[in-house]
């Protein structure tokens, strides 16, 4: 037999937590416990990667037509983060914040639920017949599909019901379902049955600052919060989002960064609430938070999915100029896409230009480092040479 040394239960911790296994690397604890083994942080972290791991599958494939009580078990953590509390309690581990902050991600990582998503447009595609294509330089830009030219565009969809938007409940009553009972919607989703993972999350946080399973408590910081507001968003929970921003944070003592902001942004942009996106971005300049590529993707997603194209160009060129950001290269791609996608040509030929200017763009001693790294990667992007433009 191959005896179970320290070193080779850290190396099984380690499989089975990248594996999703989360039994087994519990189990391991109790094992290393058992025997006395001194308890190192990298354990502690293992485990709580099979959480994460675990938790993949959900958040590729989640039924977004499932309500969160009928989701698989692994959408709350909140056992299993227990149980590994209490393994480090019994063995005078000390509970860091950065450990906390681990904790409180598994319940983040597991996807977005119906409530924070809304489909924007649908994808048309119509056959095109051979005799139909007249200049044959065209016909590697032309799409296929099965095997077969297509021509692609995008149809609009009605936009999302008015109760996920938080500016156009802002102020307004909405009705519990089931009942008669009205209330404001940061009330409503802070009810424990609007989403009862994300009520855990916040139960498991708040328990943390108390002392949680024998712990001393502890504190969180700019990362414990950014984590609660992406778990909020991804439960359709932007009140209780810009609640934690906006309260929560200030009345701890926590100023939120560009991170904090960029995840609430996110959550608004995919339910298009385009109002409410202005107004925290205008927040962020007040507060003298710089915008970064992250802030742009998700304000030009948020612009697009209400198929507002001139709009999305337009602040992709003033970040440029007065902030010296840029977005992704896939944000240029998308908005050159939907603008094709609804027959806006002339936006295209627009935004067209708009990278031009950028691929003839020169550095100077006023730009950062890491801006003139982000612009070299763009100016050789293969997907933005001359050639696939033409081809798109």
């Amino acid at each position: 037999k191959t005896p179970l040394t320290g070193k080779l239960s850290m190396r099984m911790l380690e499989a089975n937590g990248k594996a999703g296994n989360i039994g087994r690397a519990l189990s391991l604890l109790s094992v290393r416990m058992s025997r006395g083994y001194e308890p190192q942080r990298l354990e502690f972290v293992h485990a709580i990667t099979a959480i994460e791991a675990a938790g993949l599958y959900l958040r590729q494939h989640r039924n977004v037509f499932l309500s969160d009580k009928d989701q698989p078990q692994i959408d709350d953590p909140t056992r299993w983060l227990d149980a590994i509390l209490m393994n480090m309690s019994q063995r005078s581990f000390p509970l860091t914040t950065e450990l906390a902050n681990r904790m409180l991600n598994t319940y983040a990582s597991t996807g977005k639920t119906g409530k924070a998503l809304h489909y924007f447009y649908r994808v048309l595609r119509s056959p095109i017949h051979e005799d139909e294509i007249l200049d044959e330089r065209v016909q590697d830009g032309i799409a296929h599909y099965r095997n077969k030219p297509v021509n692609v565009r995008l149809e609009m969809r009605p936009p999302p019901p008015y109760h996920k938007i938080p500016s156009q409940v802002k102020g307004k009553l909405v009705r519990k379902p089931g009942t008669e009972v009205k209330q404001l919607k940061l009330d409503r989703e802070s009810d424990p049955d609007w989403s009862p993972p994300l009520t855990s999350a916040i139960t498991f946080a708040d328990s943390l600052k108390q002392g949680a399973c024998g712990h001393d408590p502890i504190e969180l910081d700019t990362i414990s919060y950014s984590i609660l507001i992406k778990a909020c968003v991804n439960r359709g929970s932007c009140w209780r989002a810009m609640h934690i921003l906006d309260e929560v944070m200030p009345s701890n003592g926590i100023e939120p960064d560009a991170i904090a902001f960029n995840t609430l942004l996110y959550g608004l942009a995919r339910v298009g609430d385009a109002p409410t996106m202005k107004e925290y971005f205008n927040k962020m300049h007040s507060k003298n938070i710089q915008p970064t590529a992250e802030t742009v993707e998700a304000i030009v997603t948020g612009l697009l999915n209400l198929g507002d194209v001139t709009t999305a160009i337009t602040f992709v060129q003033d970040c440029f100029n007065q902030y010296s950001v840029l977005p992704p290269y896939t944000t240029h791609l998308k908005i050159l896409e939907v603008a094709l996608g609804r027959d806006l040509v002339y936006e295209a030929k627009r935004h067209v230009f708009v990278i031009q200017q950028l691929m003839k763009w020169q550095p100077n001693k006023y730009h950062s480092e890491e801006f003139c790294r982000r612009m070299e990667l763009t100016q050789k992007n293969p997907k933005l040479s001359k050639d696939s433009l033409q081809r798109l």
